[in-house]
């Protein structure tokens, strides 16, 4: 239960990549934010004082048992603020000042003696403390922001947004955007700011989550004010600045044409699909296979927002994507994609990259029944893939190479919104990617269709009359002349294939596959799959 005592707080505060467990207070705000966990036997007590005239004050944070005694808990705030008075004064050679806490209440009778508790103290109604004569409501579990950064570096044209956001007790939040010319770098400040920034220096640009800036923000600095809400209650305004200046962003002439025809989702019966391998950070720079490119733009931090557009403005209902590093997932593409109505499933590949498959959904047409995520070389030996470990477990050097790549399958099962009575499974991977693996990408196929026909059954026992769609996205590594193309397509491939023999030693033998599925290319074979 949240106790929310005060509405409409109008106070705003700089945040600069701060985070911690108290609350970041504006300055001269005369209340004090106490945060209380439900289930937890501590609290926080957070304040601002001013102990010298002029002064934008001190933050004061103590943390404290709830079952402390109220004696025991006024004597240490007492204690905490007088140490620092007492430093400063020994500075200042002046004269010591004693610190007196006093608590009241204007709407219930108030006794200090009967109170036991710090717990029964800070939830006392209508509770208040006056500090030498400073008076302070207490305010239980206002609406917080933590923590916000600005996506950066910020590229004309190109959306920007809220970047690491962290919120307390807040259902929702007002975005509003600024710009400031002629911004000079300054060096990261080391501490909170507390004081609010000059509005005639800023020009307010729009609200929203997302924001594009125009090209005649080209060399100013951005300003983005975070309101945090709980129901009809604001908590203190938090405003973050952008440490770089709007940047001109790449020729989006290309981009434009491409997303022409997907200006409006699609209604039903229809879904518009998107896979799309984004590539992973940790291999952008590892191989040098992409001499074509200038080293800026193979940085996530540039990339990334690239990316947010292509997601956003090809308004698809299914997003499957490869190599999304669990950090772009966590900080960057879930919180723009869930602002704008989709849902997110993350699995995460073998091994020790933390990179691994994504697929979010529109939650206004389809609403998920079950998602699991299943490593390859991991579940060979299980008896659902008994017909291929039965032909290939003799053969060493190809179980290693089985066990090598750290492939997976993310499987996420749907019931169409539109129509109760449809289904859609939808699998998403990435195949091994070396050149002379092809019976190796063969076999995790067979794999991963294994998966999806089990998923289907599934679904059709406890919904015998309905129908179920098949959704097999993912990079394949595979080009349209090779065998996981052609059984995919055709639903059958021979003992014979040559893709078998792929790899000398490595060969398989005597093993012919076949599924059930009746499936398409959705986009057919294009020439290029990448420019």
């Amino acid at each position: 239960m949240l106790n929310l005592l005060q509405k409409n707080c109008r106070c705003s505060v700089t945040l600069r990549n701060y985070f911690a467990t108290y609350p970041v207070i504006a300055r001269m705000q005369n209340k004090v934010i106490i945060k209380h966990e439900e289930n937890d036997s501590r609290f926080t007590f957070s304040f601002i004082y001013s102990f010298k005239n002029n002064s934008p004050g001190r933050q004061f944070n103590l943390c404290r048992e709830l079952e402390e005694s109220s004696v025991q808990f006024v004597q240490r705030l007492q204690t905490n603020v007088s140490k620092v008075i007492t430093k400063h004064h020994k500075k200042k050679k002046d004269e010591d000042q004693k610190v007196c806490a006093r608590f009241y209440s204007d709407k219930d009778r108030f006794v200090f003696e009967d109170i036991e508790t710090a717990k029964d103290l800070i939830y006392f109604p209508g509770i208040k403390m006056n500090l030498n004569g400073t008076d302070y409501d207490l305010v239980i579990n206002p609406p917080l922001v933590e923590e916000v950064k600005i996506a950066e570096p910020i590229l004309s044209t190109t959306f920007v947004y809220p970047f690491k956001l962290k919120t307390k007790f807040s259902d929702c939040q007002k975005f509003e955007w600024f710009v400031k010319k002629e911004h000079k770098e300054k060096s990261e400040r080391k501490k909170i700011r507390l004081d609010s920034p000059d509005e005639s220096d800023w020009k307010k640009l729009g609200e929203g989550f997302l924001f594009i800036p125009k090209t005649e923000c080209l060399g100013g600095q951005l300003r983005l004010d975070v309101t945090p809400m709980y129901k009809d209650i604001s908590g203190d305004k938090v405003t973050a600045l952008s440490t770089s200046v709007v940047e001109a962003g790449p020729d989006a002439r290309a981009t434009i044409s491409r997303q022409f025809r997907t200006r409006e989702f699609r209604k039903h019966p229809y879904i518009r699909v998107m896979s799309y391998n984004i590539l992973a950070d940790c291999y952008a720079k590892k191989y040098d296979i992409f001499p074509q490119c200038p080293p800026f733009a193979l940085e996530i931090e540039y990339r990334v927002h690239l990316i947010v557009n292509e997601l956003v403005n090809f308004k698809a209902d299914v997003i499957c994507l490869q190599e999304n590093d669990r950090k772009v997932y966590d900080y960057d593409l879930y919180p723009v994609l869930s602002h704008l109505g989709y849902e997110g499933e993350f699995i995460k590949k073998g091994g020790e990259v933390d990179e691994g498959l994504s697929v979010f959904y529109r939650k206004d047409r389809l609403e998920k029944l079950e998602s699991k995520g299943v490593v390859l070389c991991e579940s060979l030996q299980e008896p659902r893939f008994g017909h291929i470990w039965e032909k290939i477990r003799t053969n060493e050097a190809l179980v290693e190479r089985m066990m090598l790549p750290t492939s997976a399958i993310n499987i996420v099962s749907f019931q169409s919104k539109d129509n109760s009575g449809k289904f859609l499974v939808v699998g998403n991977t990435h195949l091994y990617h070396k050149p002379d693996a092809n019976h190796v990408r063969l076999l995790q196929a067979e794999m991963c269709l294994t998966e999806l026909q089990l998923q289907k059954k599934e679904i059709l026992k406890k919904h015998p009359d309905a129908e179920v769609g098949i959704l097999f996205c993912g990079d394949f590594n595979s080009r349209p002349a090779s065998g996981v193309f052609k059984y995919c397509i055709e639903g059958k491939i021979e003992a014979d294939y040559p893709d078998w023999s792929s790899s000398p030693g490595e060969e398989v033998k005597e093993l012919t596959l076949q599924h059930r599925f009746s499936l398409g290319s959705a986009c057919g074979t294009p020439k290029y799959t990448n420019y």
